[in-house]
């Protein structure tokens, strides 16, 4: 019995384990916008850089700042997409599974100081709208927030784009920190897929044992009778 438990506790702890030391790997090109050189305090307007390019939109690029109106969630660079005007960006994924689970996660803030009319992002997953309007009240600073959702993949070529809306008046809102992983499934579920595999492990033996007493019982029976 002690032995079964310390098994089970064992598993527990490898479930566990295993989600928290699986670092997830980001499957994007360039999420973080680190790619591009820029002076501290400055900015480029561009219509791409590494693994990003504009899609659609009056606008004729987007910008990339380095601390410019509000500092980076993390590096230095951070993304605004309506910077002559509302643009679309995007990066096509090829080689993920189809059917497969993927964790989509970034981080979002409105512009210091402006509007929520005028902050708004949209996010795609292979033309997909997949929440309703990211935007709100610019303060001091950005104002980070991120952003988690599980998409599936399909077959061939998948396209994650990103969309300004709202005003097209050369200010928006931020995006930072892009990423796409495998999903990776709650540490509750690994320890309980761990526990399982432990416990039809542990089945037979417990089986076996079971007859066992069923027969030794039956012998002292008959042994009582005689």
């Amino acid at each position: 019995m002690n032995r079964t438990l310390s098994l089970l506790a064992v598993a527990l702890l490898l479930g566990t384990n295993l989600s928290a030391h699986a670092a997830p790997v980001n499957l994007l090109v360039n999420g973080g916008f680190e790619s591009t050189t820029i002076s501290n305090g400055s900015w480029i307007n561009t219509a791409s850089i590494a693994g990003w390019s504009v899609l659609a939109g009056p606008g004729t690029g987007f910008e990339v700042r380095n601390n410019v109106a509000g500092a980076a969630k993390e590096g230095r660079n951070f993304m605004e997409l309506d910077t002559n005007g509302n643009t679309t960006i995007g990066q096509t994924l090829n080689g993920l599974v189809s059917g497969a689970l993927y964790d989509l996660s970034f981080w979002y803030s409105p512009r210091e100081f402006q509007a929520a009319s005028t902050n708004g992002i949209q996010v795609f997953w292979n033309g997909s709208l997949l929440d309703a309007t990211l935007t709100g009240v610019g303060g001091s600073g950005n104002d980070w927030k991120q952003y988690q959702y599980q998409v599936t993949a399909r077959s061939g070529s998948n396209l994650l784009s990103f969309a300004a809306v709202g005003t097209s008046d050369g200010v928006g809102g931020s995006l930072d920190n892009v990423s796409l992983s495998n999903h990776v499934p709650e540490p509750g579920s690994l320890a309980l897929t761990a526990v399982a595999l432990l416990g039809a492990f542990l089945l037979p033996k417990r089986l076996r044992r079971q007859a066992q007493q069923r027969r030794a019982t039956a012998l002292a029976s008959t042994l009582q009778q005689r």
